[in-house]
């Protein structure tokens, strides 16, 4: 099954009381979740980091094979891209839940829309907000909530995608018990397009510390995922899908693909040491 998101938050005060609203349907538009959520006080940053956490927890209850979520917030979808570092320490911990969540996704995309075509999850945090409450509208598990309308969901509006699923070449074996991630070269850089010149290797193993001669744009960029994917349970380690990042240096282009080597945390694919 391949589920279409819309998540939007809000803070009446920026900080103050706030709310994320949610809404997950199927690709025929059959709705699966559309909910409110009362957050109590936050900034209007942290509110939009909530409502995807929420759709991606309300996601694992799915059997789904490709994610795309639309967000009307640049600042969530340039960070979550890589082309935006996430500097606040509040939302840097958001940041890293989202990532973990997304890492449990066969395949997800995330794309930026304009106001107007995310009206709907809008309502619905407004909604959580003027009742200070959680507000499940409608889940396919338990029903409708007559309480609020459910109206046409918005159009997409698209984006690059953050995610790819292209296997790199067999990886290297390494120690046991050492996370370690593969990191491919997809697409080198345009010409002159790195400050650091060409890079040596085409593929390099990354366990604690970054290789010699990565570009700082590629190493900035590569580094949200690539420690999101090092810090992933270790009995989950083994079911991340490859991922592809893009460097965000202009005229750059190159194009990085990020996969766990199974087993090097010591634990085999099944989840058995």
């Amino acid at each position: 099954m391949d589920l279409i998101i819309h998540v939007d938050g809000g803070a009446r005060g920026n900080p103050g009381p706030a709310g994320a609203g949610v809404v997950i349907r199927d690709q025929d538009g059959n709705r699966i979740h559309e909910a409110g959520y009362f957050l109590g006080r936050q900034t209007n940053n942290a509110a939009e980091y909530e409502a995807l956490i929420r759709a991606l927890r309300r996601v694992q209850l799915v059997e789904v094979q490709r994610v795309t979520v639309h967000s009307d917030s640049e600042l969530l979808v340039r960070q979550l891209t890589g082309e935006y570092q996430v500097k606040s320490p509040r939302l840097g911990l958001l940041f890293r839940e989202a990532q973990l969540l997304l890492l449990k996704l066969p395949r997800w995309t995330v794309r930026h829309i304009p106001r107007e075509a995310n009206v709907r999850a809008d309502e619905l945090a407004n909604l959580a907000m003027d009742r200070q409450q959680d507000v499940v509208v409608f889940d396919v598990e338990s029903g409708p909530d007559t309480s609020a309308s459910c109206p046409t969901p918005a159009t997409e509006a698209a984006i690059e995608p953050a995610a790819a699923e292209q296997p790199p070449a067999a990886p290297p074996t390494v120690p046991r018990g050492q996370p370690a991630v593969r990191v491919t070269v997809a697409e080198p850089p345009g010409p002159a397009g790195c400050p650091a010149g060409e890079f040596a290797e085409t593929a390099f193993t990354v366990e604690a510390r970054l290789p010699a001669g990565l570009c700082i744009h590629a190493a900035h960029a590569i580094l949200p995922t690539l420690l999101a994917i090092l810090n992933t349970e270790p009995r989950e380690f083994a079911a991340i899908p490859t991922l592809t990042i893009r460097c965000p240096r202009a005229g750059c282009r190159a194009v990085f693909q990020l996969s766990p080597i199974r087993g090097s945390n010591g634990v085999g694919r099944a989840g058995q040491p």
